[in-house]
């Protein structure tokens, strides 16, 4: 801390100091020697770089140091500062290399892996305020959204349009966040978002109607399902969007099954060849479960199906897994590699498998939660939601 005491300084220690040897002149011929051997890793960081700025600065003002030091110490200032902001960019241009991004109006596309998510994260940590931010922070919720990670998802999303209110990414990211709550499992937290985007955008509903219809059923307002689902599909061909329902509707169609008995079939077990019909697991509370080994959800979805069929499956809790895939063998290997314990269907005929064709299942995962009265009380319950009804259904008597 400096004092002023006429034409000299005082230190704040007492002692005297001659005008030439004022302590704010002292860092300028530092510099200079370092400037002009073209060294200035010393001064790399943000919060020294301002410091020495702010003294001299406050110094000059007393006309204690030469101008052309302050000169210096702001073009340095400036020099490191854009080095800094160069530095960033070059970083995220190796970054978007590695991890293969791809750009598409409000769009990005990247690899995604567990190591190229851990490559954004250090990005992140590394530049916390590069322009680059915005686009890295989307990559992150990306990327964990494309992993399956949907619990992580959802803030990842949220993160960015707290950061970036008015980001380019607003739209899809307030979309998949969520969906990814939705997906996760916890719908009630999915539902206040999707009903601001219903707000938002009142003429766009094909962005989220299913999301909202789902949620609306899997929260316990079933009659708002149906309500919302008629709404639309009389929204959508009043505006000439037709040709968008066939892919809404299929799913509107799973839902208005809430309430009502399960379909009538009969086929065989795939390793028992044992008959499997609604009239042989009646009495038990079962779930309907849409699947393929290619598909990436579908396996996402495993270590649930898991938890909830060991937890009940002593108290008559079924699993039927209806399977959509071609070959055979990546069927059996997963059932023996992580013991699916349970009822299978395979007839190798991918989307025209029997069961699929009389559900109308057209993506997966699907699934259909069946009462002991042989009543669907739930459809497409993901994550940890599914332990959640399950428990709620054994209950009932």
């Amino acid at each position: 801390m400096l004092f002023g005491n006429g034409g000299r300084t005082l230190h704040s220690n007492g002692r005297s100091a001659a005008p030439n040897d004022h302590p704010a002149t002292r860092p300028s011929r530092n510099l200079q020697s370092s400037f002009m051997a073209g060294d200035v890793s010393a001064f790399l960081t943000r919060r020294q770089w301002m410091g020495m700025a702010l003294s001299i600065g406050i110094a000059s003002k007393g006309k204690r140091v030469d101008s052309w030091a302050v000169k210096l110490i702001m073009i340095l200032l400036l020099s490191v500062l854009a080095a800094r902001g160069a530095d960033s960019k070059l970083d995220y241009a190796r970054l978007a290399k590695e991890v293969q991004v791809r750009e598409l109006q409000t769009l990005l596309f990247a690899k995604s892996s567990p190591e190229n998510l851990a490559k954004i994260e250090a990005f992140l940590k590394a530049y916390p305020k590069a322009p680059e931010r915005e686009k890295v922070l989307y990559l992150r919720a990306y990327m964990k959204w494309s992993l399956h990670r949907y619990e992580q998802a959802a803030p990842a999303y949220a993160a960015l349009l707290r950061e970036f209110p008015g980001s380019r990414f607003r739209r899809i990211a307030g979309i998949r966040e969520a969906a990814a709550w939705l997906f996760s499992g916890q719908p009630k937290k999915a539902l206040p978002l999707l009903l601001f985007l219903e707000a938002e955008y009142p003429d766009r509903p094909e962005m989220y109607a299913r999301e909202l219809a789902y949620t609306y059923s899997l929260v316990g307002h079933q009659k708002e399902a149906l309500a919302f689902m008629n709404r639309v599909e009389a929204q959508m061909k009043g505006a000439g969007k037709g040709r968008l329902l066939p892919r809404i509707t299929t799913h509107f169609d799973k839902i208005r099954m809430v309430g009502k008995p399960l379909k009538m079939f009969q086929v065989k077990d795939h390793r028992t060849g044992r008959e499997i019909s609604p009239a042989r697991l009646k009495g038990k509370v079962v779930l309907v479960d849409f699947w393929a080994t290619w598909c990436r959800p579908c396996v996402a979805e495993v270590p649930h199906l898991k938890a909830a069929h060991g937890r009940f499956a002593g108290e008559g809790f079924e699993v039927f897994s209806i399977s959509l895939d071609e070959k055979r063998g990546p069927l059996d290997r997963m059932i023996a590699e992580e013991k699916l314990n349970w009822l299978h269907y395979y007839d190798g005929q991918r989307w025209k498998n029997t069961l699929a064709v009389a559900f109308d299942v057209h993506s997966v995962p699907a699934n259909l939660l069946v009462d002991r009265l042989g009543v669907v009380r739930a459809v497409n319950v993901r994550g940890a939601a599914l332990t959640r009804i399950v428990a709620r259904l054994m209950a009932e008597r």
